[in-house]
């Protein structure tokens, strides 16, 4: 267990309870410091955004705020005009070190027995709330529980959990994180207030990929950036999957469609293909089919050569030139169709990675 990452922590990224900086997010602070100023201060919020944007940051840094002497304002200056916390306050090393007594994390929990994590909060996981809620909340303070992440509950658990919003204990703040609110219980959303995360701007996402990632190049920061779409999380994660130069590989080869180099293609597929290298395959199988519609929707709309990598408009007019965009189309549909059955029947990640290069060379 000791060598497993926290299930709540981006592989390549510190922890969020370690991120002292939240960048790209000050209207969300904003929101959430106008309404705790406000004087009625909502009980539960629903924080929503991709995967990887900052919702888990935003949370802790929230929770710093409540659990410090900071939310009591500046005195005799009036309310706090920022969610930041002096730190050289206690409660922040309590915090640090996940001791804190007016914090709660709820996550999937380790299952020793499976040597793997559950997929799932379960509803023993929310009761165990009970033994928190019947703690006095120490100096009188706020109680603050971060669920991270309200899509990981099963039915069960979050039934449970909404007999707790419906009827809140004092001066406790549950903090809702969700990659897809969507699919969350209409029940559990009409108890919350919604502060959505938008995806960071690209100077605001360069900062991030620069502060953790300083030996990446600025031209390979400039490509990560550009695929993670304002998710500094799903940078972290296609750059620690070998990600980034994969893709970089996926535009070379489209570049000579139809004649692959036979040894680049059947490099990349038994690359993707080792055991100890499935999160590069699922990169792939996230990236190609991106790029491809996003090819499509450049080529309907016209290429603009600003919103595009070095060399990618090229490629994008060589391969217009050389087949209809009703052709492409048919490519895009059945590469998702393939990446979706490979899923189901499991099929082997080599053939699934030559198959989705192949389908292009195919008529269809």
């Amino acid at each position: 267990m000791s060598e497993l990452s926290p299930i709540d922590q981006l592989e390549g990224l510190p922890h969020p309870r370690e991120t002292s900086e939240l960048i790209g997010h000050q209207e969300a602070e904003n929101l959430f410091l106008e309404s705790y100023n406000g004087g009625r201060f909502h009980h539960a919020w629903l924080i929503s955004g991709v995967r990887g944007v900052g919702k888990a940051t935003f949370a802790y840094k929230a929770a710093r705020f409540l659990l410090s002497s900071a939310a009591s304002g500046g005195g005799l200056f009036g309310p706090p005009d920022t969610l930041d916390a002096d730190p050289q306050d206690p409660a922040l090393n309590l915090i640090l070190s996940g001791a804190h007594p007016g914090l709660v994390t709820l996550k999937r929990q380790y299952d020793e027995k499976g040597k793997k994590y559950f997929k799932n909060i379960r509803v023993d996981d929310v009761r165990k709330l009970g033994n928190f809620f019947g703690m006095t909340a120490s100096d009188g303070g706020w109680r603050v529980v971060i669920v991270d992440a309200a899509d990981d509950m099963n039915v069960n658990a979050a039934n449970a959990l909404l007999k707790m919003l419906e009827e809140p204990p004092q001066k406790t703040v549950f903090l809702l994180l969700s990659h897809s609110p969507a699919a969350l219980l209409p029940t559990i959303k009409s108890r919350c207030r919604r502060l959505s995360l938008n995806p960071l701007k690209a100077d605001d996402n360069h900062k991030v990929i620069r502060t953790h990632f300083s030996e990446i190049e600025a031209p390979s920061v400039d490509v990560l950036s550009y695929l993670s779409e304002g998710s500094p999380g799903k940078a972290a994660a296609l750059y620690a999957a070998g990600g980034l130069d994969a893709f970089l590989g996926v535009l070379e080869l489209f570049d000579s469609f139809p004649e692959y180099d036979p040894d680049r293609l059947h490099g990349l597929a038994d690359l993707a293909a080792k055991k100890d290298q499935e999160p590069l395959y699922r990169a792939l199988c996230e990236l190609i089919p991106w790029w491809l519609s996003r090819f499509v929707r450049h080529a309907s709309a016209g290429i603009d050569e600003a919103n595009l990598i070095e060399g990618e408009a090229a490629i994008m007019r060589r391969l217009q030139q050389q087949r209809p965009l009703s052709f492409w189309i048919k490519v895009w549909e059945k590469v998702n169709y393939l990446i979706e059955r490979s899923d189901t029947v499991n099929l082997d990640r080599k053939q699934v990675i030559l198959g989705i290069f192949l389908t292009p060379t195919l008529k269809i």
